[in-house]
């Protein structure tokens, strides 16, 4: 999954979306807008960590943290597009293309190590984590997107994103 929130400027789904949002630019986004995808809001990852963190239920495994549910890609721009009071702009970029504007730009260097993340669905499963620490509330979508547009306009974004 990826994720994103307030302060969460280093993710996929962090300044590259909402820097461009707030900025009313276009999101190059790799393979396919159309595909389940989850989203982690970093508020909701926290509270999964203090809870691993404080329960020795938690030690020696691997987990999943609880997340809202899926969204595609274009559900997900769309909502911070509208948040940011703009028109959502987003292109789906090829692996070829990932290839050739990673010779220029680092970060994109990696797209293709991890195209499977957004080619078909990517979407978690927090079944395990809930049945053992029980119900762990997350926050909707439109609420954690409304907060992050806030930030990175309080913040500003860097001219790359």
């Amino acid at each position: 999954s990826d994720y994103y929130g307030p302060g969460g400027a280093g993710s996929a789904a962090g300044e590259h979306v909402f820097g461009a949002a707030v900025r009313g630019k276009t999101v190059s986004w790799p393979a396919s807008l159309d595909q389940p995808h989850t989203f982690h809001f970093l508020g909701d990852i926290a509270r999964g960590l203090v809870t691993l963190g404080t329960d020795a239920a938690a030690d020696g495994q691997a987990w999943v943290l609880p997340a809202a549910g899926p969204l595609t890609a274009r559900e997900f721009f769309g909502l911070v597009f509208d948040a940011a009071g703009r028109s959502p702009r987003a292109r789906a970029m090829s692996k070829p293309m990932a290839r050739a504007v990673g010779l220029f730009v680092p970060p994109v260097r990696e797209l293709p190590d991890i195209w499977y993340q957004t080619a078909a669905p990517f979407v978690i499963d927090a079944t395990r984590f809930q049945a053992t620490f029980g119900p762990s509330p997350v926050t909707p979508h439109p609420e954690a997107i409304r907060q992050t547009v806030a930030w990175f306009r309080d913040h500003g974004t860097p001219k790359t994103a």
